[in-house]
């Protein structure tokens, strides 16, 4: 036999079996990582898109809570997995400001992972208690002018969102200093909030939503350009005269740095194909509050980098 024969057709057999595992992805369970405790937005999503992708992908999807530090030990195991599509992570706008706000991670956000798509968006809301003098953002604003340094406001931490979207309003408007309160949660803040211990807090709208029905907190306006559907009589930031204030959290699924380019795509177009179905969409609507929001990976990379720049800046503007 012609040994050129012999060697290529090797070469052929050994490349058979790599060309079969690359076509037949998934062939194995898949795991979403959650870097929280289960119940919160992160989870919740992340259980609805493993229920659909496990039917778009013919493979169970299986949601493994990892939480702790400040979301870095899912992220962290996420960063280390194998990059073969068969972990990931389902991360939030915390991928953007622990990088910020922290030193010596052990991972890199930008370098050590594969953005697949976004997945969510999270309005806010500027809240004070029912029992506040505060009507509206215009007086919160004069409150604030005229107490400087004795406002306080409540947050879940040092570079969370509540702190974010505060920062962003003080520095929109040139407010004086404020006194931030940190809380475990949202949960943890809602008692001094509703007792007007603390002035105001800007939270998710789905965690203030109870509170605000009940009517033990007022709602001021919602950090979005656009009116919430839930609470159409509520003003955005922007009308009650914050002029172009905009403010979200999101989340977003992401696979680990190397992951095949094919497989990050195929799980981006399972993920918007999700996002764009009519009984997901109900379920987001269902929960109230969270809005569905796919993109391509590359959309989803540069968001990442325009948030790291754009909340860099903003932190590094705190007023002591």
């Amino acid at each position: 036999m012609d040994p050129r024969f012999l060697f290529a057709s090797l070469a052929l057999l050994a490349a058979a079996p790599l060309a079969a595992t690359a076509q037949v992805y998934p062939s194995k369970p898949v795991r979403i990582i959650v870097p929280l405790t289960p119940g919160g937005p992160s989870d919740i999503v992340a259980r609805i898109l493993g229920a659909r992708l496990s039917t778009a992908l013919a493979q169970p999807v299986i949601i493994e809570n990892k939480p702790g530090g400040s979301q870095i030990i899912g992220a962290d195991y996420v960063a280390k997995a194998r990059p073969d599509g068969y972990t990931l992570l389902q991360g939030s706008m915390t991928m953007v400001a622990n990088p910020i706000v922290m030193q010596n991670l052990p991972y890199d956000t930008v370098k050590d992972f594969a953005p697949v798509s976004l997945t969510q968006l999270t309005p806010y809301v500027f809240a004070v208690s029912a029992q506040s003098k505060i009507q509206s953002v215009a007086d919160l604003v004069k409150f604030i002018r005229d107490n400087p340094g004795k406002v306080t406001y409540g947050t879940t931490g040092h570079g969370s969102a509540q702190e974010l979207a505060t920062l962003l309003f003080a520095q929109t408007l040139t407010l004086p200093a404020m006194t931030e309160v940190q809380y475990k949660g949202s949960t943890a803040a809602y008692p001094d909030l509703i007792s007007n211990r603390i002035d105001f807090m800007i939270d998710p709208l789905a965690a203030a939503s109870p509170h605000i029905k009940s009517g033990s907190l007022r709602a001021l306006a919602v950090t979005t350009p656009q009116r919430n559907a839930n609470f159409p009589n509520v003003p955005t930031a922007i009308e009650a005269g914050v002029t172009g204030y905009d403010f979200a959290s999101w989340g977003g699924m992401f696979a680990p740095a190397g992951t095949p380019r094919d497989i990050v795509m195929k799980l981006s177009d399972e993920v918007a194909k999700a996002l764009a179905s009519p009984d997901v969409r109900k379920r987001f609507d269902d929960l109230g509050l969270l809005v569905p929001k796919s993109s391509k990976p590359q959309e989803f990379d540069d968001l990442l980098i325009a948030e790291m720049t754009r909340w860099k800046a903003v932190l590094a503007a705190k007023k002591p």
